[in-house]
C-alpha cells in the first residue's frame, strides 16, 4: 500500500507542473466559448428588434441599447423602477421604496433572502431584451453626483440576454437594473446607466453585523441599540433617512413616483426637510442673429448707442446662431425634470424648429416685458432686467442664456434651499478695481456699477463675478429692486447696446441683493467655460465629454470671420452627440 502512495504522490509531483497552463488554458476556452455565445446572443437580440443596437460603455464593456425618440432623466428612471416593480411583483416579493442618495434613479431594497428567487424571475423576464444588470460598490460614493463609484461608474456589468450573470454581479450588495436609450445616431446619454434602478439587498442586523467590521458607515445608532438592532434591518450602503429601520418602524405604506404606486415604510414615504415643494420655471433669452429683420432694425438704432464699449461686445459672434438654443432645451429636457414650465424671450422671431404648442413652454415677446420707450433692444442686459415681468412666472425660476447647458440630471435642491433661498454660483474670478473701462468684459464693467450701487445702499462692496451657469432668481428680489426706482437701473432698461454704464441685473445685482437680505447663500457648481473662438476647440470639447461638470458654456466671444464655418461645424457635431434626443419642444424632424 505504502508503495502504491509513494508511485502516486510521484506522478502527482511529475504532473504538477503542467496543470496550471493546463487549467488556464481550460479556463481561456471556456471564456472564449462563453464569449461567442454571448455575441450569438447579441446578435439574435438586435435581430429580434430594429431598436436595439450595441452601444459601448465608458470604462466597461459593450453592451446594447434600445432607440427612443425622447429622453428624460426623470422618465427613463421611472421606467427602471417599473421593470424592476414588475420582476419583484411577479415573484411575489416584498419590497419597499428607498429614498437613496442618487440624483435621478430609484432604489428599491429587497431583504438578502430573496436573492435567488429574484435573479431567477429577472432573468425569466429580462432575457429577452436588451436589460443590464450592473454590480454597484455598496461603499462607493452614491451621492450628489449619481455615480455609485469613486469613478462615477459602476462595476461589473452584462446583459440579461447574455445568460448566466457574472459572479460579481450575482453576488453585489446593490444591483442596478435598467435598459440604456439611444438617441440619434445611435448616441447615448453621458452616463448611460446613471438612471437604471438600484436594488440593495437588506439584512437583518443579526447577519450584517453593526454596519460592517467596525461599523463606522451607519450614520445613525447602529450596535449600540442592542435591544432592537438583532431585528432590525440594515441596508448595505448609506440613504437620505436611516440604514438602519427597527420592527416598529416597518409600518406598511405607498408612493407615487412617477404615477405608479409602490410599496415602502412609512418614514421613507415622508416629505424630508431639505427636499424642495415649490414650482421652479426656467427663462431662456434668444435671438436669431441671421434674421435680415433684425439686422435691419440694428442697423438703424446702432449709431444711437451709448458710451462706448469694445466692438466683441456688439460684434457679429454675439448674434451668430449655432442652434445653441435647441441643444439647451435638450439639456433641460433630458436633465431638469423638476422644471414646471419654460418661458423663451425672443424679439418677434421664433425658431423655425420651435414647437410653439407644445405643453410647458410659452413664447414671450419683448413687447411684452419691456416699456415701449425701450424697444427695439439688442442688450441681454436691458432685457434681464425686465424678466421677472413675465406673465404667471413661478415665484422662482433659473435664467439660462441659450449657450448654457446641463451635463448631467440636476435637482431643484442644486439651485435652491426648501426654504425657498438661492444657491448663488459665484465665481473666483473677480471684477476689478477702477472705473469702468470700455475695452474689459462687459460684465466686468456692469459688475462695478452694481458695486457702486450696493455701496450706496447697504454698505457692502462687491468683489465677484458669476460663473456662466442657470441663474437662480427670486421674482420678489426683482420686483423689490425695480420698486426703488434706481436711474441706473431705468438707464439700463433703456439701454438699446450694451453700455459701460449697464448694470447687470439677472447676476451681479439680482444675487448680491439676494445675499445680503438674507434670500441667497453661496451655492457649489462643478462648471467649465469655454471661448469657441479660441484655438484647440476640438481638444476642449473632446476633453468636455468626459468630464466630471454639472453645467458648461459654450460661448461665442469673438470668433474670426474665417474659422466661424469649422467653429459652426464642431459645435454641431458635439451638441448633436452630447444631446441626440429631441426635446419636447421641439417640431417633427
Amino acid at each position: 500500500m505504502r508503495s502504491l502512495r509513494g508511485i502516486v504522490r510521484r506522478a502527482v509531483a511529475v504532473l504538477r507542473p503542467l496543470s496550471a497552463p493546463l487549467e488556464r488554458f481550460r479556463w481561456r476556452a471556456l471564456g472564449a466559448g462563453r464569449s461567442v455565445l454571448t455575441a450569438r446572443r447579441r446578435r439574435k437580440l438586435r435581430r429580434a428588434g430594429s431598436a436595439v443596437r450595441a452601444v459601448s460603455v465608458p470604462g466597461g464593456p459593450g453592451l446594447c441599447g434600445r432607440v427612443v425618440e425622447r429622453y428624460s432623466a426623470g422618465a427613463a428612471a421611472a421606467e427602471d423602477l417599473d421593470l424592476v416593480a414588475g420582476v419583484l411583483d411577479a415573484a411575489g416579493i416584498p419590497y419597499f421604496l428607498v429614498p437613496g442618495m442618487a440624483r435621478q434613479r430609484y432604489t428599491v431594497g429587497v431583504e438578502e433572502p430573496f436573492r435567488a428567487r429574484l435573479l431567477a424571475e429577472a432573468a425569466a423576464r429580462l432575457g429577452g431584451g436588451p436589460a443590464y444588470a450592473a454590480a454597484v460598490p455598496a461603499r462607493g460614493a452614491d451621492g450628489p453626483g449619481g455615480a455609485a463609484a469613486p469613478g462615477g461608474r459602476p462595476g461589473p456589468v452584462a446583459l440579461w440576454a447574455d445568460g448566466r450573470l457574472p459572479r460579481a454581479v450575482r453576488r453585489a450588495e446593490v444591483l442596478r437594473v435598467g435598459v440604456i436609450r439611444l438617441g440619434e445616431g445611435g448616441h447615448a446619454p453621458r452616463d448611460p446607466m446613471a438612471t437604471g434602478c438600484d436594488i440593495e439587498f437588506w439584512r437583518s442586523g443579526e447577519q450584517a453585523g453593526p454596519g460592517g467590521a467596525d461599523g463606522t458607515w451607519l450614520t445613525v445608532p447602529g450596535r449600540r441599540l442592542t435591544d432592537s438592532f438583532r431585528e432590525s434591518l440594515v441596508a448595505p450602503r448609506p440613504n437620505r433617512v436611516s440604514e438602519v429601520v427597527p420592527v416598529e418602524a416597518r409600518k406598511p405604506a405607498f408612493v407615487r413616483p412617477a404615477g405608479r404606486e409602490v410599496p415602502t415604510f412609512q418614514p421613507f414615504a415622508e416629505t424630508l426637510a431639505d427636499e424642495v415643494t415649490f414650482p421652479v420655471d426656467a427663462v431662456f433669452t434668444w435671438v436669431d442673429g441671421s434674421d435680415p429683420a433684425l439686422a435691419e432694425r440694428r442697423r438703424r438704432h446702432l449709431p444711437r448707442q451709448g458710451p462706448g464699449i469694445a466692438a466683441r461686445e456688439v460684434g457679429a459672434s454675439r448674434y451668430t446662431s449655432h442652434d445653441e438654443l435647441k441643444y439647451s432645451l435638450r439639456s433641460l429636457a433630458m436633465y431638469a425634470p423638476f422644471v414646471r414650465h419654460v418661458y423663451l424671450v425672443t424679439d418677434q422671431q421664433v425658431p423655425s424648429w420651435l414647437d410653439t404648442s407644445a405643453p410647458g413652454l410659452t413664447v414671450v415677446d419683448h413687447r411684452e416685458i419691456l416699456p415701449h420707450s425701450a424697444l427695439p433692444v439688442f442688450n441681454s442686459h436691458a432685457i434681464e432686467s425686465r424678466l421677472h415681468r413675465i406673465p404667471r412666472l413661478a415665484e422662482r425660476y433659473l435664467y439660462f442664456n441659450d449657450d448654457v447647458f446641463l451635463n448631467r440630471p440636476m435637482r431643484a435642491e442644486d439651485f435652491f434651499h426648501a426654504n425657498g433661498i438661492a444657491r448663488i454660483p459665484f465665481s473666483p474670478l473677480k471684477l476689478g478695481l477702477g472705473p469702468p473701462h470700455p475695452l474689459e468684459p462687459a460684465p466686468n464693467s456692469a459688475g462695478k456699477n452694481v458695486r457702486e450701487l450696493l455701496l450706496l445702499t447697504h454698505g457692502r462692496f462687491a468683489v465677484h463675478k458669476f460663473l456662466h451657469t442657470p441663474h437662480p432668481q427670486i421674482r420678489a428680489v426683482m420686483e423689490e429692486i425695480e420698486e426703488a426706482g434706481f436711474e441706473a437701473l431705468t438707464g439700463t432698461t433703456h439701454s438699446r447696446f450694451r453700455a459701460i454704464t449697464d448694470l447687470a441685473p439677472a447676476a451681479t445685482l439680482h444675487h448680491h441683493w439676494a445675499l445680503l437680505t438674507g434670500r441667497a447663500v453661496p451655492g457649489e457648481y462643478k462648471f467649465r467655460y469655454i471661448d469657441v473662438g479660441k484655438p484647440g476647440l476640438h481638444t476642449r470639447l473632446a476633453r468636455l465629454a468626459g468630464a466630471d461638470i454639472d453645467v458648461f458654456c459654450l460661448n461665442d466671444v469673438d470668433t474670426a470671420p474665417a474659422s466661424r464655418p469649422a467653429v459652426h461645424a464642431r459645435l454641431r457635431a458635439f451638441l448633436t452627440r452630447t444631446y441626440p434626443f429631441r426635446s419636447p419642444w421641439e417640431l417633427p424632424a
